[in-house]
């Protein structure tokens, strides 16, 4: 079967709006066009991913070595030619009303033979952290070893904010319903809210009706399990990422190695039999809740957290992202690209200042060459987007023979 990818981060507002027209956040549309080639890693070499630019592909210097690649097209391009080109099921980053509708637009004027899919109302509600929070109630009953884990409480008032907040045991997190890489979170260490934070929460309740409440937990090591679901009612699991945030939660980076050194990973916290009776009842959930209702990749983000008596624990359900995620690129980009006896760190870094990005790249490249062996990465900096310099954004590969 042959696809086309699109780049749709932040794709849950969206979802949310549920509109066939929908402008994404300014730090939002500058990731999707700055790392709008990022599916020609996880792309077979006839698939298409859609960019505004396919010019920008003659800026990234992928190495000869990984072989051909999927073709970077345009909107413009499949209006003029999309009637020659052969038959193609589209596959966004996150399935939203509004990219559905983008495509179907481009298949009514270009006669493109593209497969899409039907927009499906119960999207909405299973791209919600209310759904993660039911899933997260679902894992503890299936497996009980896992511990007590206090339920995120859903507030949809100020009133109730402050009811909740009397009683918690801060610091705790506010949440959005509908975010994702650590964004839409307030993070408190006191029900005595200053005026941001205030606004914070009104502002919060405005746009989505409703936030959640949970304890912020002593956090030891991030990672989520990657799972597809093919719609049929059946959950194949894709393995593990480990991953690390910014202080406030932000993403940054995924550990790239084998699966089985990234379980040994965890199993020095957790035991390995642990991890299988988690990622066993994370797929029982999944197949109830998603199976029959969603195609598509999906990530439960976990977390390895010391409790009060500094006792190792797992929290098996932080959220439930239905789209492709940076873990599951991390998963397709260790296997495909890096050697056997390399490893290294897929990153993400932001720059706030024009030109920061660039120089950064350059020196990045300077000191760290690329090695390959038979054809695959041992060693070096590669970068997976052009940067220029009005770049801020820059993805790329830090590899090495040793992981440290």
């Amino acid at each position: 079967m042959r696809y086309i990818h699109y780049f749709n981060p932040g794709h849950e507002m969206a979802v949310l709006q549920g509109q066939p027209s929908y402008t994404a956040p300014s730090n939002v549309h500058k990731m999707m066009k700055e790392l709008e080639l990022l599916p020609l890693w996880y792309a077979d070499s006839q698939d298409f991913v859609l960019v505004d630019n396919p010019e920008k592909i003659n800026e990234l210097d992928r190495p000869k070595e990984f072989g051909p690649m999927a073709s970077p097209v345009s909107a413009e391009f499949i209006l003029k030619k999309g009637s020659t080109l052969p038959p193609a099921t589209i596959n966004p980053w996150g399935v939203s009303f509004h990219s559905l509708h983008m495509f179907s637009n481009l298949k009514k004027l270009s006669g493109w033979p593209l497969v899409i899919p039907q927009w499906n109302p119960a999207y909405t509600k299973l791209c919600g952290r209310q759904t993660a929070a039911f899933c997260l109630k679902r894992i503890i009953e299936i497996e009980p070893s896992v511990g007590e884990i206090v339920i995120p409480v859903f507030c949809n008032s100020l009133e109730e904010v402050y009811k909740e907040l009397k009683t918690a045991s801060f610091p705790v997190i506010c949440k959005m319903p509908y975010s994702s890489s650590g964004r839409g979170l307030l993070w408190l260490d006191s029900s005595e809210l200053v005026t941001s934070e205030s606004n914070w929460i009104k502002g919060a309740l405005n746009k989505q009706g409703t936030i959640s409440i949970e304890p912020a937990l002593n956090k030891v090591q991030d990672f989520a399990m990657e799972f597809y679901s093919n719609g049929q009612g059946t959950i194949e699991y894709k393995g593990l990422s480990l991953f690390s945030t910014e202080r406030r939660g932000a993403y940054s980076g995924n550990i790239l190695e084998s699966q089985q050194r990234l379980k040994e990973r965890l199993s020095c916290y957790l035991g390995e039999e642990l991890i299988d009776a988690v990622r066993d009842a994370v797929k029982e959930v999944l197949e109830t809740v998603y199976g029959t209702q969603y195609t598509g990749y999906l990530g439960v983000d976990m977390l390895v957290y010391k409790d009060k008596q500094d006792n190792y624990k797992i929290h098996p359900c932080i959220e439930v992202n239905m789209r492709y995620t940076m873990g599951m690129l991390a998963v397709h980009l260790y296997e495909r690209y890096m050697a056997s006896n390399s490893a290294g760190r897929f990153i993400i870094d932001f720059h706030k200042k024009a030109g920061e990005a660039q120089k950064t790249h350059r020196m990045l490249q300077e000191k760290n060459p690329l090695f390959f062996e038979e054809n695959k990465l041992r060693s070096g900096y590669l970068p997976l987007c052009p940067v220029t310099e009005n770049s801020h954004y820059i993805a790329y590969i830090m590899a090495s023979a040793t992981c440290s």
